[in-house]
């Protein structure tokens, strides 16, 4: 994905889709990382309508903030998981109760290979995780935000336009939009 990224060929493939199936979707496939340290992923999804997303892009923007929020959680701990409409927005939260981000660090985690402090001599990871999904959920139109407080645990939302209308610059190429 990063090189795609940097040679500018990444385009979306925008299709309907019913946001809690995939949610629903994600969740079942990070629930044996969450079994593992006994972390109950509670979702509360509000009845939506389908919204126009790139799918597998989408997957990979919440399957990597719903495995973070299980990876920096203690054990037997619960991570959340909202949907819901706000303002013409589709808004998807992923709440956890781990570690927390120190406030100075808040403004670099979307940056590319930046690794937090208290996570880097003991959680694996590269550093490229949030960089990607932050692109991914921007290609959108939409926005990603956190939330934190040290050692009470982060909230991340992703805010998604609901009737999302990209014109492609390419038109004379099908199959999808460059971006």
């Amino acid at each position: 994905s990063l090189s795609r990224i940097q040679s500018k060929e990444m385009k979306l493939q925008l299709r309907s889709r019913d946001i809690n199936q995939v949610l629903r979707n994600v969740i079942r496939r990070c629930d044996h990382l969450a079994k593992r340290k006994n972390i109950e992923i509670v979702a509360e999804l509000e009845p939506l309508f389908s919204i126009r997303v790139d799918e597998d892009l989408l997957k990979t923007v919440l399957t990597n903030l719903l495995e973070n929020a299980i990876k920096f959680s203690p054990e037997n701990s619960k991570v959340l998981v909202t949907s819901e409409e706000i303002n013409n927005e589709l808004v998807v939260q992923i709440a956890d109760q781990g570690r927390g981000i120190a406030p100075e660090e808040i403004s670099h985690i979307f940056d590319r290979f930046y690794r937090a402090r208290n996570s880097r001599t003991d959680t694996p990871g590269n550093g490229l995780g949030l960089f990607l999904a932050k692109y991914f959920v921007e290609l959108h139109n939409g926005r990603i935000e956190v939330e934190s407080e040290i050692n009470k645990g982060s909230t991340f939302s992703v805010r998604l336009p609901m009737n999302l209308d990209l014109e492609p610059e390419h038109p004379e190429q099908s199959g999808g939009l460059y971006v």
